[in-house]
C-alpha cells in the first residue's frame, strides 16, 4: 500500500484539490496529464520478467502455466481476485447489481462518453464489481468499482494502461451514464521502480471530481487507481461522498489493489 500511496503523493504534488469533489473511478486536477504522454510511459515501463532493480526485487514473473489460456479460465481467476465489499474495510456492502457482464467492458467513445461493448479479441475476461459505504456521521456515500481485466500477453494489458493515460489528455471531462460526469481529470503513470512503484509493473492514477445531481448539488472527489501485473490489470473507482476529503479517498482504492495484487501473485506468480 505504501508504494501505491507514494504514487499518489507524486500525482498531488501536481495537482489542484477539489474541495468538496469526487468523481467517476478517477480523480480530480488540473486535467493535465502529469506523466507527459502516455507513449514515453509505456517506453519507461519495463516489461513483466525482466531483472528488477536490486536484491530486495519484488517484480512480479509470471508462470507461463499457470496463465489463463481461454475465457473459461479467466473468468475462474477474475471471480476469485476481483474486490467486493471485503476488499475495503468494515462497513461496506454490495450495491445492486453487483457484478457487470464478463463478456463485456466498459469503452470510452471519442465523444467522451463511456458505453459497454463486447471484448475483443485480445482480452480473455473484464469484471467489474459494484461495492458501497452507507452514508453515516454526516458524511455522504461512497461508491467504488473494482475492475480486473485478463489479457492474452503482458504487452497488451501494457497498451491498456498507455491507453487509460491517453484518455484524461483526450478526454479530462467525461459522461458516465445519463446524470454521471467526471471532470478535471489528472493522471500519472508510474512503470516499476519510480514515485515509490515497488509491486506492479505499472500503477497509474488518475484524480479529478465527479457529479451526479441524485446525490447533491455538489460535486465530490473522484480518485481512479490502476495496476498492472504481466497480464493482468487491476483497477478501482472511488467516487466519494460529500465530507469526505482527498486523503480520506486515496487510501481507498491502495488498499483493495494490494488485497487483489497479493491474491494474482498467488494464483499466477513463478514459484522461486
Amino acid at each position: 500500500m505504501s508504494a501505491a500511496l507514494s504514487v499518489c503523493g507524486a500525482l498531488l504534488a501536481g495537482c489542484s484539490g477539489a474541495s468538496d469533489g469526487d468523481g467517476r473511478s478517477r480523480p480530480e486536477g488540473t486535467g493535465a496529464s502529469a506523466s507527459g504522454s502516455a507513449t514515453a510511459a509505456v517506453a519507461a515501463s519495463p516489461q513483466s520478467g525482466e531483472p528488477g532493480a536490486g536484491a530486495a526485487d519484488a517484480r512480479f514473473t509470471a508462470d507461463p502455466a499457470r496463465l489463463p489460456g481461454n475465457r473459461s479460465a479467466a473468468l475462474e481467476l477474475l471471480r476469485a481476485v476481483v474486490a467486493g465489499p471485503d476488499g475495503y474495510g468494515p462497513g461496506y456492502e454490495r450495491r445492486t447489481p453487483y457484478e457487470s457482464d464478463p463478456a463485456d467492458r466498459p469503452v470510452l467513445g471519442t465523444d467522451c462518453v463511456w458505453r459497454q461493448e463486447a471484448l475483443p479479441g485480445d482480452v480473455l475476461g473484464s469484471l467489474t464489481r459494484y461495492s458501497r459505504l452507507p452514508a453515516a456521521d454526516g458524511r455522504g456515500e461512497v461508491r467504488t468499482a473494482a475492475t480486473v481485466t485478463v489479457h492474452r500477453t503482458a504487452a497488451q494489458a501494457d497498451w491498456e494502461i498507455a491507453d487509460t493515460l491517453e484518455q484524461a489528455l483526450r478526454c479530462p471531462d467525461q459522461q458516465l451514464r445519463a446524470t454521471e460526469r467526471i471532470s478535471g481529470l489528472n493522471s500519472v503513470g508510474s512503470g516499476y521502480g519510480s514515485n515509490g512503484n515497488t509491486s506492479a509493473d505499472d500503477y497509474l492514477t488518475e484524480i479529478g471530481t465527479y457529479a451526479d445531481p441524485a446525490l447533491g448539488a455538489k460535486a465530490t472527489h473522484y480518485v481512479w487507481s490502476q495496476a498492472r501485473l504481466g497480464p493482468v490489470t487491476l483497477a478501482v473507482a472511488v467516487q466519494g461522498g460529500a465530507g469526505y476529503q482527498l486523503n480520506d479517498l486515496l487510501v481507498i482504492p491502495a488498499r483493495a489493489i494490494a488485497t487483489m495484487e497479493t491474491k494474482v501473485r498467488t494464483r499466477l506468480g513463478a514459484r522461486r
